[in-house]
C-alpha cells in the first residue's frame, strides 16, 4: 500500500498564482476539479507545484432543474471526459449528493435504486466509449449532519446506501463527505470517524473509498484551529489502507456561504489553513523502516482500522467510563497457527506486557532508527513468550509462539505500531505497520535484467532515432534522457548505457554510485546519432553485474514525474522510431517495450501510456493494477506507426 494522497477542490476557473503558491506550501499531492467550471488544461499547472492525484468530478447542474437521463448525462460530460483521459487524469466522480433535492432527488430519480439504476446506465455507456482506462466513482452522498449551508438530505445516506448495492458493485471506488464542527467532534466514534463503518466496512474489501469532501462547517470555529484539525485528520486517513484520498473544502470560492472554509480569502490571501496543513506529522516513508514478516505465513486476516464498532465497544474503559478505541482495529493480525513461531520484525530491546489485558501474552521491541526514531512493535496473542524481559534481539529472532491468548477467535498474531511523536488520538496513537511490511511501491513483480539507453541532455529526437534503429530489434532496451529514471528498480542487474556522459556537466559515474549503487554504468563517447547507432550494434553487455547493496535498490533519489511509453510483443523499430518522432523533443518520454519496466519506481506519478495493450494476450490493465498499483494507465489504440505519431502528438 501507500499513503494517500492529502487534497484540497479547485477553486473555479484556472488556477491563479495564490493557488499555485498556497497547494506548494501545503505540500498538497492531490486536487479535485469539477469538469463544469475546471478544465483539463489546468492539470498540467497542478502537476507543476507536486500534485499527482486528480479527482475529476462530473457535477451538473441539470438533474436538479429537470429530469436528466443517463443519455444526456453522458453527451454533457463525453468531451471532458476524453479530454481529461488524454492527459493521463482517470478517476471520475459520477455527480454528487444524490440524496438532496437540489441534485435531482425527486426528481431526476424518486428513489435511491432509481438513482442506482441511473448511476449502471451512465457507468456503462461511459465503459463503452471510452475502454478500461477509465475508473468511475460512486458520488458522495449528503451526510444526515452537520452539513455545509444549503445542504439538506432528502434521505439519509445509510439507508440510500442500502439500495445502491448494485451501483457499488459496478463503481472503481466510492466517495463520501465527512464533515464536523469541533475537534472533539472529529475525533467522535460518532462524529466525524462514522465514515469508517458507514463507507469502508460497507465496501467490498476490493473497492477503495475516497473523501471527496472534508472541513469543519462550523461558522465560528476559526480558520486556525480548522487547519490544525484538517492537519490531524489527514494523517489519520494516512492510515486506512482502502483510503484512496481525502480532499478538503476548499481552495478558494467567490460564494459568502464559504467564507469560513477557504483556504484562500475574498482578497486572494492565503488563511492559516495551509500553513497549519503543512506543519502536518508525516509518516516515514517505508523505504526507513523495513519489517521482516513475524509470521510463517505471509497473510494478513484483519486490517489496520476495521470493525469499528466491535472494537469501539471492547475498548469501554469502566474506570473512567471512556471507550479509548474510536478507530477500529489498532493494529494489522496476521495468520499465524497454534505453536508456530513469532520473529522479530526488528532488533532491539524486548519488554514484557502486563498478563491479563485484550492482547493476552504479550511482547514489546523497541528499536532507534536513524531518521526515525524510536518505534515499538507490540507482539500480542502468544501461547509463550520465549524472549526474556529486557534482552536486545536481532531481527528474525524468536521472540515467542503464535497462540490464542486474550480477547481472541482463533490463533493469529497481532502486531501493533507506534512512533514516539506520532500521536493518534481515536487508535490510541497506534499506526498502520502494513506498508512497512509490504515490499516498496513500484518494487518489480520478478527479477529481470533492464538495460536503459540514457541520453545526454539537449539530445534531440535524431539521437533517439538512433538508439531504436541500433537497439530495437535485437534488445528492446529502454531509452530516455533522465538519469533518475536510469537508475531506478530493485533489480540485480540495472545497466546503463550512458552517451556523452560529458554532457551532463558533473560526474555522471559519481552520481550512479552515489544514488543508484549496484547500477552498471557504461559510458558511451559518439560525435554524430550515426556513429552512436554504429557504437550500439556493437555493444557487449557484461555477463554479471558488480557487487549488490541489499534491497531495497534503486529507490528514486528525489520524487519526479514517470511517462513511459509501453510498445506491444511483436512490433519492430518503425512503432518505436513513431514514438520518438513524436515525443521526444516535447517531453522526453521514456520509450520501452517491458510492462515490469514500465511499472517499476517508488514514485507518486507513474504513467504508462498502452499501445494496443489487447497485444498482450491478458488484461493489461489489470496486470498494473494487481502488480504495480498507483500506476496512470492510459490505453492508446493506432493501427500503424503513423496513426501512434499522429496519436501522441
Amino acid at each position: 500500500m501507500t499513503f494517500s494522497p492529502a487534497g484540497v477542490l479547485a477553486g473555479d476557473g484556472p488556477p491563479r498564482p495564490v493557488d499555485l503558491d498556497t497547494i506548494r506550501q501545503a505540500n498538497i499531492q492531490a486536487v479535485k476539479l469539477r469538469a463544469a467550471v475546471n478544465s483539463v488544461e489546468e492539470v498540467s499547472a497542478y502537476r507543476g507545484v507536486g500534485v499527482h492525484t486528480f479527482l475529476v468530478q462530473l457535477l451538473s447542474t441539470q438533474p436538479g432543474t429537470a429530469p436528466t437521463t443517463a443519455e444526456d448525462f453522458v453527451t454533457e460530460f463525453a468531451p471532458a471526459v476524453e479530454a481529461f483521459l488524454k492527459v493521463g487524469v482517470t478517476d471520475f466522480e459520477l455527480h454528487g449528493e444524490p440524496n438532496t433535492a437540489r441534485r435531482g432527488f425527486g426528481l431526476s430519480w424518486g428513489s435511491p435504486a432509481a438513482f442506482s439504476d441511473w448511476f449502471q446506465a451512465v457507468a456503462g455507456r461511459l465503459r463503452d466509449e471510452f475502454g478500461a482506462g477509465l475508473r468511475i466513482g460512486f458520488p458522495a452522498l449528503a451526510p444526515p449532519g452537520p452539513v455545509p449551508a444549503g445542504v439538506l438530505p432528502a434521505v439519509d445516506d445509510d439507508s440510500f446506501l442500502e439500495s445502491c448495492g448494485n451501483a457499488l458493485d459496478t463503481a472503481d471506488f466510492c466517495c463520501c463527505h465527512v464533515y464536523w464542527t469541533s475537534r472533539a467532534e472529529m475525533r467522535d466514534f460518532n462524529g466525524a470517524l462514522r465514515f469508517l463503518r458507514t463507507y469502508m466496512e460497507r465496501m467490498k474489501r476490493t473497492k477503495p473509498v475516497v473523501i471527496s469532501e472534508f472541513a469543519n462547517v462550523n461558522p465560528a470555529e476559526g480558520v486556525e484551529a480548522k487547519g490544525k484539525q484538517y492537519a490531524e485528520f489527514i494523517f489519520l486517513c494516512q492510515q486506512y489502507d482502502r483510503l484512496a484520498g481525502a480532499y478538503a473544502l476548499c481552495l478558494r470560492s467567490a460564494d459568502p456561504a464559504y467564507t469560513n472554509l477557504t483556504w484562500i480569502d475574498a482578497n486572494g490571501v492565503a488563511t492559516p489553513i495551509p500553513t497549519q496543513v503543512a506543519q502536518r506529522q508525516r509518516m516515514p516513508h517505508p523505504a526507513h523502516i523495513r519489517l521482516a514478516w513475524p509470521t510463517v505465513t505471509r497473510a494478513y486476516t484483519q486490517a489496520f482500522g476495521d470493525r469499528q464498532q466491535v472494537y469501539y465497544d471492547a475498548s469501554y474503559d469502566p474506570t473512567y467510563g471512556v471507550h479509548w478505541l474510536h478507530g477500529g482495529h489498532e493494529g494489522v493480525d496476521l495468520r499465524a497457527a497454534d505453536s508456530t513461531p513469532i520473529r522479530a520484525c526488528l532488533g532491539g530491546l524486548v519488554s514484557h506486557g502486563q498478563p491479563g489485558t485484550a492482547y493476552g501474552n504479550f511482547v514489546r521491541v523497541t528499536t532507534n532508527i536513524p531518521s526515525v526514531g524510536a518505534v515499538t512493535l507490540l507482539y500480542a496473542h502468544l501461547e509463550q513468550i520465549t524472549a526474556a524481559d529486557g534482552v536486545e534481539v536481532a531481527a528474525g529472532e524468536v521472540l515467542g509462539r503464535a497462540g490464542r491468548t486474550g480477547n481472541v477467535t482463533g490463533p493469529h498474531l497481532h502486531l501493533g505500531f507506534k512512533i514516539a511523536g506520532k500521536s493518534l488520538r481515536p487508535t490510541s496513537h497506534y499506526l498502520n505497520a502494513a506498508p512497512y511490511l509490504e515490499p516498496v511501491r513500484g518494487s518489480p513483480r520478478a527479477p529481470y535484467t533492464r538495460t536503459y539507453v540514457l541520453l545526454p541532455p539537449e539530445a534531440g529526437r535524431s539521437w533517439a532515432q538512433a538508439v531504436v534503429e541500433a537497439t530495437w530489434d535485437a534488445h528492446r532496451f529502454t531509452v530516455g534522457g533522465s538519469a533518475d529514471d536510469a537508475g531506478i528498480g530493485d533489480l540485480d542487474f540495472r545497466c546503463v548505457i550512458a552517451v556523452n556522459p560529458a554532457l551532463w556537466g558533473d560526474d555522471l559515474h559519481a552520481f550512479f554510485e552515489t544514488h543508484y549503487p549496484g547500477a552498471l554504468y557504461l559510458p558511451l563517447e559518439a560525435d554524430t546519432p550515426a556513429a552512436l547507432t554504429a557504437a550500439l550494434t556493437e555493444i557487449a553487455l557484461p555477463p554479471a553485474p558488480p557487487p549488490q547493496p541489499p534491497s531495497p535498490r534503486g529507490l528514486p533519489r528525489t520524487p519526479y514525474d514517470r511517462t513511459y511509453v509501453l510498445l506491444p510483443p511483436g512490433v519492430d523499430r518503425s512503432w518505436a522510431q513513431a514514438v520518438v518522432e513524436a515525443t521526444w523533443d516535447a517531453h522526453r518520454f521514456t520509450v520501452g517495450g517491458s510492462a515490469d519496466d514500465a511499472g517499476i519506481g517508488d514514485l507518486d506519478f507513474r504513467r504508462v501510456i498502452a499501445v494496443n495493450p489487447a497485444l498482450w494476450g491478458d488484461d493489461l490493465h489489470t496486470f498494473f493494477v494487481r502488480y504495480y498499483p498507483g500506476v496512470v494507465y492510459t490505453p492508446l489504440e493506432a493501427g500503424t506507426p503513423e496513426e501512434l505519431r499522429e496519436a501522441l502528438k
